[in-house]
């Protein structure tokens, strides 16, 4: 798979995680994804105040909401493993161009979704935080 397609696919699949329409849940869970810098795409805002961070999904229960956490979290962490090795060995065999801005961004971004991953929170549906 070329890298333009892997990175296109990782940047689609956080997207439709993090973009999707809101779920409501009554007296469920929410999985809250922290916000971005909207200048850098990198920064994590994981200061920023709950009812600003972005509702991954909705869940019946905290255990559940937590076991989509760590399966999402664990996917991006083997996703960032995997492009942090493609572009150290780029980097060794000396490529350049395109290909090795290619898989920097690849592996910057899978970073970023892992550390999104995370910070995100488990948050009860009806939590004041939230401001709804």
């Amino acid at each position: 798979m070329s890298i333009i397609r892997r990175t296109s696919r990782a940047s689609f699949v956080f997207l439709a995680l993090v973009a999707a329409p809101s779920i409501f849940a009554a007296g469920g869970w929410y999985l809250l994804i922290p916000p971005r810098d909207n200048n850098d795409l990198l920064k994590i805002l994981d200061s920023k105040p709950l009812s600003q961070w972005l509702q991954q999904g909705a869940y019946d229960s905290a255990s559940e909401c937590e076991e989509v956490k760590n399966t999402l979290l664990t996917t991006e962490r083997d996703f960032y493993n995997k492009s942090a090795r493609r572009y150290s060995d780029a980097l060794s065999a000396k490529e350049g161009g395109i290909t090795l801005t290619m898989k920097e961004s690849t592996m910057r971004n899978s970073n970023a979704n892992a550390e999104a991953f995370q910070t995100s929170r488990c948050i009860k549906s009806d939590d004041p935080r939230l401001g709804k």
